[in-house]
């Protein structure tokens, strides 16, 4: 052999399934050599010719021999494996032809398939050749007895299923084996492994509709083992893995495509010829009896919603499947099917649950005329599987875990506004309280339908009385937001909710912009009281109680908000993701709080005028390498690392508590320097203070709201010493660090 097509002595060979000749007709390839003439294929090795290109293969025949010369040990291998599959499958193929005998078929199957295994040839035309002749022998087989059947399972299933794609006849052949086979707990065995190797790769299942029936036939096949109820459960698991995420990022896609193929089939008659003819044109139309196998419904659906069911146990797959069920995908005929929806009620109850809002917006609708899972199984629905407690259940769910209550209420009254009127109707008193707070929050936009949403509340007693007191409420808040008081309003130091309520119940706030609440008493609960505050643009929470209840119930109604103080409270992501409501919030201080990179960055990208914020000592500061305090409007950006302390400009603390230093005191009274009395000129901090304790020190937040501190100092700690000592304390509790109180002299 010569690579050379025109070589005076060389000869392009040709290989096929039937003969071996080449392109230049002439010597001893003036005729094909056909390959079932052949005996035997051997390598052999010829002294006499060069040791270069004594290297040979051997064809030997009744009449003599021939020798292929190759030019090297490479391509002598390369035709000699491939002159013997060759030489294999014509003989298979001629022992089938005269045979009819059922184990004699297995035989030469299960022999055909060692010789794949064990061929050195790695080329997929191995595997076709394979898969080509073992579908033609099974077309053209009537009928096998169950242990060849079995057989020839055995040994088609871990090789040709799991190494290659099967055959459009393979596929057919073992769909029905699942099916209506004698044995389908050995099936359900045997091609366990080809079924995980599909699922776990890239199918074009839209190409290739007879594997994913195969697929569907297989997990149907599983579902039907009376004796081993866990099969299914086990097959999900397996698929999934064991770790908390899965390593296969294509199984829960080709999953779904074979559960809402399976679903459509069963239910969908419109699509069905449509489906089967694609199919057909593809397999030929020898083969409709491929698709025209229409299932129960009861089977189905029994089937595939425990799956589905079982795919939404596993957390990192919730959030991949909560897309591909946003819209809902099944035909109108299995969405009337009492059996699917309550199948699914767990799906979404599951969904409802889960703390990521991407997943818990899937129950609504994604655009206007879409119908969504809430209201599918909302009770004025005719889909409805249970007359309203699904649906109950859920809306209760999803309040429990939003954020953000007032965003899900003008949700749920886009949405489902007539389910909440006529749960109403019927007398439940949570949906009487639900409505009562759309109305309150004032969510309904149409002017008709809120007229309807008030009649309907003022027929149920309770909710003719939830109504009466929300208009004495409404009528105190106008009295609270009367114009007038104060501007500015700082609680002492300890008060409590109970003295926040007094404080602002005594009378009229309309002006009230400021509001500082430092090292109080106070917790989530007075923010109820907070929220009547018409005018409040700056609040100042730092070292409080203050939780994410109360956080989330501040963004659902102060968006008047320019200034936040969270320093040292305890607020979480869960409450801090309700910021990104505030869409005017400009400055932002969660030094000290349980803030993570995640909602950090989310806090950043979601509010538009927020321009300096401070992450010292957080979770989002130890992960950022860049700026912890910012402030953008006076440039100032600073981190961890730069100097915090500054003897002629004083402590540089962020934004959000800047500490001016006391002018310079000389030791003599008489001798004054030009800056005694001078008043500092900072808009975020002055401090002034006397020797002789009757002044206490006082610092300014960035909001411009005054303190006292007992921090620095008290009346009974009146003398340098004790001013140091607690300055060294403010310090060190601020900076997270000791501070060397003998570079702290007197007069600064």
């Amino acid at each position: 052999l010569s690579s050379g097509i025109n070589a005076e002595y060389g000869h392009t060979v040709v290989l096929t399934d039937t003969q071996l000749y080449s392109q230049e007709k002439y010597g001893i390839f003036s005729m094909p050599i056909f390959l079932d003439l052949i005996q035997h294929i051997d390598v052999v090795t010829v002294s006499t010719w060069e040791p270069n290109i004594n290297s040979a293969v051997q064809l030997r025949f009744t009449d003599g021999i021939v020798l292929l010369q190759a030019n090297g040990t490479y391509e002598r291998d390369q035709w000699y494996h491939s002159l013997l599959w060759k030489f294999n499958v014509l003989n298979r193929k001629k022992l089938l032809k005269m045979t009819s005998c059922p184990e004699i078929i297995a035989k030469e199957l299960k022999a055909l398939v060692n010789i794949a295994l064990r061929s050195q040839l790695h080329d997929p035309q191995v595997w076709t050749d394979c898969l080509v002749l073992i579908s033609n022998q099974l077309n053209h087989t009537n009928s096998l007895p169950p242990n060849a059947l079995e057989e020839i399972i055995e040994a088609l299933g871990p090789a040709l299923v799991q190494l290659n794609p099967p055959t459009p006849e393979l596929c057919d052949f073992f769909s029905r084996y699942c099916r209506d086979g004698p044995c389908a707990a050995t099936a359900v065995v045997v091609f366990a492994p080809g079924v995980h190797s599909i699922l776990k790769h890239n199918v074009d299942f839209g190409k290739y509709t007879y594997i994913r029936t195969f697929a569907r036939d297989f997990i149907i096949a599983l579902a039907s083992q009376d004796a081993c109820p866990e099969s299914l459960p086990c097959f999900v698991h397996t698929m999934h893995s064991p770790g908390a995420r899965c390593p296969h990022p294509r199984v829960l896609p080709n999953l779904m495509a074979v559960f809402l193929a399976a679903i459509w089939s069963a239910f969908d008659t419109k699509c069905s010829y449509r489906r089967n003819s694609s199919v057909n044109l593809l397999l030929g139309s020898n083969r409709t009896e491929i698709t025209n196998n229409k299932l129960p419904k009861e089977k189905v659906t029994a089937c595939f919603m425990k799956m589905i069911e079982l795919c939404a146990t596993h957390e990192d797959w919730v959030k991949e499947m909560a897309p591909l069920l946003h819209p809902i995908p099944f035909p109108e005929e299995a969405l009337k099917f009492p059996p699917f929806v309550m199948g699914m009620v767990n799906v979404l109850k599951r969904f409802a649950s889960d703390q990521r809002p991407e997943v818990r917006e899937c129950l609504f609708p994604m655009r206007e005329g879409k119908e969504s899972w809430i209201q599918l199984i909302a009770p004025d629905h005719n889909c409805c599987p249970d007359d309203g407690k699904t649906f109950c259940d859920i809306v209760r769910t999803l309040l429990d875990r939003a954020p953000v209550r007032r965003k899900l209420v003008r949700q749920l009254a886009h949405s489902c506004l007539d389910a909440f009127r006529l749960m109403v109707i019927r007398g439940d008193d949570f949906f009487v309280r639900m409505l009562s707070e759309m109305v309150e929050s004032d969510v309904i936009e149409d002017k008709d339908q809120k007229e309807q949403a008030l009649s309907t509340l003022c027929s149920n007693t309770d909710g003719a009385r939830l109504y009466r007191a929300m208009c004495d409420r409404q009528a105190a808040l106008c009295n609270l937001a009367q114009l007038g008081g104060p501007t500015k309003l700082t609680m002492p130091a300890h008060s409590t909710d109970a003295d926040v309520e007094k404080v602002l119940s005594s009378g009229p706030f309309g002006n009230l912009e400021k509001l500082s609440l430092a090292f109080t008493c106070v917790t989530s609960d007075c923010a109820r009281h907070l929220v009547k505050l018409p005018n409040l643009q700056h609040l100042n929470l730092w070292c409080t109680q203050f939780g994410d209840t109360g956080l989330c119930l501040l963004a659902e109604h102060c968006h008047r908000l320019k200034s936040l103080n969270l320093c040292e409270t305890l607020v979480t992501d869960e409450g801090l993701l309700a910021l990104t409501e505030l869409k005017t919030l400009t400055c932002l201080n969660l030094n000290s709080t349980k803030l993570s990179a995640q909602v950090f960055e989310e806090l950043v990208n979601k509010l538009p005028a927020l321009a300096s914020y401070d992450i010292r000592y957080t979770e989002a500061c130890q992960n950022k390498e860049g700026t912890y305090i910012r402030d953008v409007h006076n440039g100032a950006s600073k981190s961890l690392q730069a100097e915090m302390f500054d003897n002629k400009k004083g402590l540089v603390d962020g934004p959000f508590l800047k500490y001016s230093p006391i002018p310079d005191r000389k030791h003599d009274e008489g001798d004054k320097d030009e800056n005694d009395d001078a008043v500092p000129d900072n808009d975020v901090m002055s401090h002034h203070s006397q020797w002789n304790g009757k002044n206490t020190p006082t610092f300014t937040l960035n909001n411009g709201m005054s303190e006292q501190s007992t921090l620095l100092t008290t009346r009974r700690q009146s003398t340098p010493a004790a001013f140091l000592s607690a300055t060294r304390e403010f310090l060190f509790r601020d900076l997270g660090r000791p501070v060397n109180t003998r570079s702290l002299k007197h007069d600064h």
